[in-house]
């Protein structure tokens, strides 16, 4: 019994003389600190790029499926929908927004192309959305 807190003795005491020997582990936090740091930053630019990336696809959906919804319901002119769609996305972060529309008798089919914005420089993405309403119309 009196041997084995001996050793423990021991052992504490090299502990303690390498730790005076070499600093301890002062500046271990500091370096955790620095080496991580890049690391959630690159990330939070990830997520709000991210982000970004998924409004830009909203609005262009949003706005793609009102322009059918104008055609197919209200008889609107597909030149009158497409300038309603540049009308809405001019006020976004978008850029060369390009608007097709495609008529049939039982669809109307929209599809909005545009350039998302990045963060950093080449960073922005193109985009495509395309959305489709039936027409509505009366049977006698």
């Amino acid at each position: 019994l009196v041997n084995s807190s001996r050793t423990e003795r021991q052992k504490s005491s090299r502990v303690a003389r390498f730790r005076a020997r070499w600093g301890g582990e002062r500046g271990a936090t500091s370096l955790a600190v620095a080496l991580l740091t890049p690391v959630f930053v690159v990330l939070l630019f990830a997520a709000v790029q991210a982000t970004l990336w998924g409004h830009a696809r909203t609005e262009a959906r949003v706005a793609a499926r009102d322009a059918a919804a104008q055609v197919a319901r209200f008889d609107a002119s597909a030149g009158d929908a497409s300038a309603s769609v540049q009308t809405r996305l001019a006020d976004s972060t978008m850029t060369g927004v390009d608007v097709s529309i495609s008529a049939g008798a039982e669809m109307i089919v929209v599809t909005v192309t545009a350039t998302a914005p990045g963060i950093i420089i080449g960073t922005s993405r193109p985009i495509s959305v395309t959305e489709a309403v039936p027409v509505e119309r009366i049977i006698e």
